[in-house]
């Protein structure tokens, strides 16, 4: 398919809207249906996958995407030398993922749910490494496609278990026979389209992609670690229904983090080009690419804090009124995960992924240390807290290795519009809450926002134009 960047924004669009409706609108279907326990349940199997994924793939889809990026078909060995290893890593990481669960105080029934989830960690190792080749080479009509597969077969299956009844294990069911499906036809369609060559197998190389991606492993499992903890300290600490209201805020956070998450992708690939291929290693020289990201990931931040508790009641009922404070928290922790995320990438399109798993490793320290401290006194409120206070160390601490190994970057001048028209506009909404109707209180912030936004020029779409061009096309 012709590089024509509108179109592949469509379909970037298109795969982040099935993403939010196959999981987020499911959470929410789920917790009416079936209410906090089965959440908490489904929420908890899904974090564990989660977890030993992101252990369990060693940072090779990451790889996948600077390698590809920098050299395009030319990384089709070092691409497949990388999947190799994965697979043969996810294997040992299901090894682990049964063994570990069946020693923490589950019910059997838990551990039956997290166990078929178990069985999705193949595929979703492939899909994710399979991504990255797309994304490289700006193909995103192919992960689109993707995400229909795996869409078609688990809302429907989903939907129809959810009202016939069924439980956890069910809906995992399903989840996995989704997933397999997906991972097949990305398999498919990049040794078809993508990398049509098959290179062999090089035992030299295969040491040398082994010796990098060790690198990436570590702050791949360490960023995992840091994302997918603190549901399960939860679960250890309180009930199957108290992890289900911490999962309804987590669920809306990870809605607000799929923007920073489609973005990092297509910068490291942009990035790592520019580094390799024309010399420019100045950050800033994506300024633009910040200053768009900022300005659609802050206002429904701000907005979000403002309206928690018509959210979560709108969203989830009034039975996770008890969230709202969790939600609030966690809008703060997805502002710093905005920016953390695209620090990492700038350091490892830079080769300097080892200081930047260096700076991760403190994120999870204050994290769980902030946990364990906090946790037992003031409950997950304790646990949301923890997880801002890890993003915020170490993003403070890749600013820092920023300015000191390639050159400053001002983050706050990228951010301060959006920021200042947030700010002003939920601050406004905010003391109105008890004298206006929250909902339009809520269109009246969208309003201003969109509209303060586009006068101040803080949204470019020929920046949008840039990100989704092919890399040679864009020089």
């Amino acid at each position: 398919m012709a590089h024509r960047p509108w179109l592949q924004l469509a379909f970037v669009i298109g795969e982040a809207a099935l993403t939010l409706v196959s999981g987020g609108v499911l959470f929410i279907i789920i917790s009416h249906v079936s209410g906090p326990e089965v959440l908490g349940t489904y929420a908890l199997a899904l974090a564990w996958l989660a977890l030993f994924l992101g252990v369990s793939s060693f940072g090779i889809p990451e790889y996948i995407l600077r390698e590809a990026g920098a050299h395009g078909r030319d990384a089709a060995g070092a691409v497949i030398n990388a999947m190799s290893m994965g697979v043969g890593s996810v294997f040992v990481a299901i090894c682990l993922m049964l063994i570990t669960v069946r020693f923490l105080g589950y019910s059997a029934h838990v551990v039956q749910v997290i166990t078929v989830t178990s069985l999705a960690l193949i595929p979703a190792f492939l899909n994710t490494s399979c991504r990255s080749v797309f994304v490289a080479q700006r193909q995103m009509h192919l992960p689109f496609m993707a995400a229909v597969v795996e869409a078609a077969i688990m809302i429907p299956a989903s939907l129809y278990l959810l009202f016939s009844g069924y439980g956890a294990v069910a809906l995992m069911i399903a989840f996995v026979v989704a997933k397999v499906a997906s991972a097949s036809f990305s398999g498919v369609q990049m040794f078809r389209r993508v990398l049509p060559v098959w290179p062999d197998l090089d035992p030299h190389m295969l040491f040398q992609t082994a010796w990098t991606v060790l690198t990436f492993g570590i702050g791949n499992m360490l960023g995992m670690l840091s994302l997918r903890i603190n549901v399960i300290m939860v679960s250890l600490w309180a009930d199957i229904t108290t992890v289900g209201h911490y999962a309804a805020a987590t669920k809306i956070m990870e809605i607000g983090l799929i923007i920073s998450q489609v973005f990092a992708p297509l910068l490291l690939s942009r990035m790592a080009h520019n580094f390799s291929a024309k010399g420019n290693r100045d950050p800033n020289c994506f300024g633009a690419w910040y200053e768009v990201l900022f300005a659609i990931v802050v206002p429904p931040c701000v907005g979000v804090w403002v309206f928690a508790g018509l959210i979560l009641e709108t969203l989830f009922g009034t039975a996770f009124g008890e969230a709202v404070w969790i939600l609030r928290i966690l809008m703060v922790y997805v502002l710093t995960e905005t920016a953390d995320p695209v620090m990492s990438v700038i350091l490892k399109a830079a080769h300097r992924q080892r200081q930047d798993a260096l700076c991760l490793a403190f994120n999870l320290l204050t994290n769980i240390g902030l946990n364990l401290a906090l946790l037992p006194v003031i409950g997950p409120i304790g646990v949301a807290i923890g997880r801002v206070a890890g993003g915020g160390v170490s993003a403070t601490l890749r600013h820092l290795l920023i300015a000191q190994v390639l050159t400053p970057v001002n983050w706050f001048h990228f951010a301060r519009k959006p920021a200042l028209i947030s700010l002003i506009a939920g601050l406004v909404c905010f003391s109105l809450l008890d004298v206006e109707r929250p909902a339009w209180l809520l269109l009246f912030y969208t309003v201003v926002v969109l509209v303060s936004l586009w006068i101040s020029s803080s949204f470019s779409f020929s920046t949008i134009k840039d990100m989704m061009s092919f890399p040679s096309a864009a020089d």
